[in-house]
């Protein structure tokens, strides 16, 4: 494929998208798909992003075909309305080139390397190119980051700044530009030996001696990720995941397949069940709904399964490997059904509500709700066996010693001793930040310095629900700025699952794309033509 020919931005656009990865991809395909040919001439969009190819984005960038999807093949789709489109692309490719990426069979309930979702995205963005060209819609790809976006008065537009490049007034901007990066260990950054993400694993396996002590932070699905590049690197040293609770992931069953609907918990149905308390919905109503749900599947509502073992994490995994190779586990299947109305549940809990959860229940959630592949938990497990891999509950902090070249990892046992344990390398895989008022992010400080956004309690910026705009320092909504992607995470709350934001990219796309069409893409706003001058 030939990559696009970056240029610098015009002077004006209808549409300016900043960020160009799989949300940003899958918003600018669903948008062109919404627009009326007969609805008046074509909007002129710009698509801000700095990789030459648009698609990948940070997240599914070429990488070790380790680096598995956690989420199933027919989840995977750039198009909220036809979620088998991931897989009946791949359906269309060479086999020799699928198996020379990780993929030796095509099945909707497969687990594939992140990087076959990476060309896919290419392949969407390539069908975008196509579509804006028979639309006549002038799309162009500026590559440059963005370090400015600001509303100008009176509705005169959106005014965007890139790093390169001349500045841009737009009509509407959307702003998919993707994870912060994680605040967790400021004091390590230039420390020799740290990597402050896992991604992209093969930096992991290129990066790391092959006999040296490793120790990972976080016992999430990135740390798993990162122990099976070390494992498909043939890393030979001991390998140490530490976390405050010391839990891996649950455990994916095969066996598993989506219930046809959800009686409570369904779009529809949470409408209906926080009618019936008040107009809200607590945690205590959420929880009984699931367990009614697990039970309406047939499952059963057994603590050991739902929430996993507690204690020795080899132990847990053991079991977790065996129960979901033995049968389905329905509650599973719930809790990925509820990914079509999770921004709807949480949208419905009041903010008290939403503080409960975050504070007593996310944890555990976050570590039952995002399970993983056999595949990669049976590589886990032969690490287990050898003892190459050992997983410790009780982190404290981890500090570098420049003396020696050693990170020193502090752990509290259960007895409240505290032992210590050093490593060449460490690796954070805490996740991404949400932090955004402790962004370095030169577009997200920007944002808020100039109170054209306030940060959200529960994690990224704070955005009015029904249209995904933002909410400036005075709580106002910015009917010209809307934000997709992990900094939507207080809004919605589950912003890190493809299904979920190619729904949000497509109703985005809905609104933008009936917005401009009532508008009229030529003659502007009342001021567009001033504000250009």
């Amino acid at each position: 494929m030939t990559a696009p020919r970056a240029t610098s931005s015009p002077p004006a656009a209808d549409l300016a998208i900043v960020g160009g990865g799989s949300v940003a991809v899958s918003f600018l395909y669903q948008f062109l798909l919404c627009l009326d040919p007969a609805a008046g001439p074509p909007p002129a969009i710009v698509l801000y992003e700095p990789q030459a190819e648009p698609g990948p984005g940070g997240a599914y960038q070429d990488d070790l075909s380790s680096n598995l999807l956690n989420i199933p093949a027919g989840n995977m789709s750039a198009l909220a309305d036809h979620r088998l489109d991931f897989v009946e692309w791949l359906r269309g490719q060479d086999p020799a080139w699928l198996r020379a990426q990780g993929a030796e069979t095509i099945d909707p309930a497969d687990f594939l390397p992140r990087p076959l979702f990476g060309a896919y995205m290419r392949a969407v963005y390539a069908r975008a190119r196509d579509l804006a060209r028979t639309l006549g819609v002038a799309l162009t790809h500026a590559q440059s980051r963005v370090r400015r976006v600001a509303p100008l008065p009176a509705g005169a537009g959106v005014r965007v700044e890139p790093e390169q490049g001349a500045p841009c007034v737009a009509r509407l901007a959307v702003l998919c530009n993707g994870n912060l990066p994680s605040l967790a260990f400021p004091g390590l950054r230039d420390a020799p030996g740290y990597f402050n993400s896992p991604y992209p694993v093969h930096a992991l396996a290129g990066g790391i001696a092959a006999d040296a002590p490793v120790c990972i932070v976080g016992t999430s699905l990135s740390a798993v990720d990162a122990v099976a590049a070390l494992q498909q690197a043939a890393h030979r040293g001991p390998i140490l995941c530490v976390s405050r609770n010391g839990r891996l992931p649950a455990v994916r069953s095969p066996h598993n397949r989506p219930p046809d609907s959800l009686r409570q918990l369904s779009r529809d149905g949470a409408l209906r069940l926080a009618a019936r308390h008040g107009g809200g919905l607590s945690v205590d109503v959420i929880a009984a709904a699931l367990k009614d749900e697990v039970l309406a599947l047939g499952g059963s509502v057994d603590a050991d399964d739902l929430l996993g073992l507690a204690g020795d994490a080899r132990i847990a995994l053991d079991e977790e490997i065996r129960r979901s190779a033995l049968a389905a586990r329905p509650w599973q299947a719930v809790a990925a059904a509820t990914n079509a109305a999770v921004d709807q549940i949480w949208h419905l809990m009041p903010d008290a509500e939403r503080g409960r959860f975050q504070s007593q229940w996310r944890s555990l959630w976050m570590a039952r709700r995002a399970t993983f592949p056999m595949r990669n938990a049976l590589k886990l497990q032969a690490l287990f066996r050898t003892g190459q891999l050992q997983v410790g509950a009780g982190y404290l902090d981890s500090r570098y010693d420049a003396a020696n070249g050693l990170f020193h990892t502090r752990l509290r046992g259960a007895s409240g001793a505290i032992s210590t344990h050093a490593s060449r390398y460490l690796v954070n895989a805490t996740s991404f930040s949400v932090d955004a008022p402790g962004a370095q992010d030169p577009l997200v400080a920007s944002l808020l310095r100039d109170g054209h956004a306030r940060a959200d309690p529960h994690g990224g910026l704070a955005l009015d629900y029904g249209t995904g705009c933002l909410k400036n320092a005075r709580g106002e909504v910015q009917p010209g700025i809307s934000v997709l992607g992990s900094l939507a995470g207080g809004t919605y709350f589950w912003t890190t699952s493809m299904d979920v934001n190619a729904r949000l990219a497509r109703d985005q796309a809905r609104r933008i794309a009936a917005e401009i069409s009532r508008a009229g893409v030529r003659e502007g706003p009342p001021m567009l033509k001033e504000a250009l001058r």
